[in-house]
């Protein structure tokens, strides 16, 4: 999160970085197969997975933590904090996106755990969370065309963006 994709050499400007309006949610699915285009699509889709295992590991570790309103206010406010820290510490910017997309990720995990939770054998429950994680991928990004789509230019006419 902090020394990936080059971001060492960004400590080098000192400057902060912030994004704090949420314009758009980068999940979408690439229509043209440049190396510069999959190269965003899988950094936008690994914002989103890469936060799978906290959904699914969180609960299952801290047995606590099985209200998903819980789960995400603290997943929220872990998140938040690593992003002011990326910008701190000149290793990325403070992104509400970033969050947004994060949150998505933590909320795939949460959801797949508790319905592979309800499975009998070991099987049952592996299948039954990749596919709940592969279906609830698919609908963020239905979320991500019509939030994109509908609410974006919206956005952009109140804040005067792009």
């Amino acid at each position: 999160m902090f020394f990936g994709f080059g971001r060492s050499d960004l400590a080098e400007t000192q400057e902060y970085r912030y994004w704090l309006i949420p314009d758009r949610i980068p999940l979408w699915v690439p229509r043209s197969f440049s190396i510069e285009t999959i190269k965003l699509w899988i950094f936008a889709l690994g914002n989103l997975l890469a936060f799978v295992p906290f959904g699914i590991l969180v609960p299952m570790v801290f047995k606590k933590m099985n209200s998903f309103i819980r789960f995400i206010f603290l997943f929220v406010i872990f998140i938040f904090c690593m992003e002011i820290l990326q910008m701190v510490t000149y290793l990325g910017s403070f992104d509400a996106t970033d969050i947004m997309v994060n949150t998505m990720g933590a909320a795939i995990g949460f959801c797949s755990y508790k319905i592979s939770e309800r499975m009998k054998t070991s099987r049952t429950k592996r299948v039954s969370m990749g596919v709940t994680i592969v279906g609830l991928s698919l609908v963020s990004f239905f979320i991500a065309k019509i939030f994109n789509d509908k609410v974006t230019p919206y956005i952009e006419n109140i804040f005067g963006l792009l």
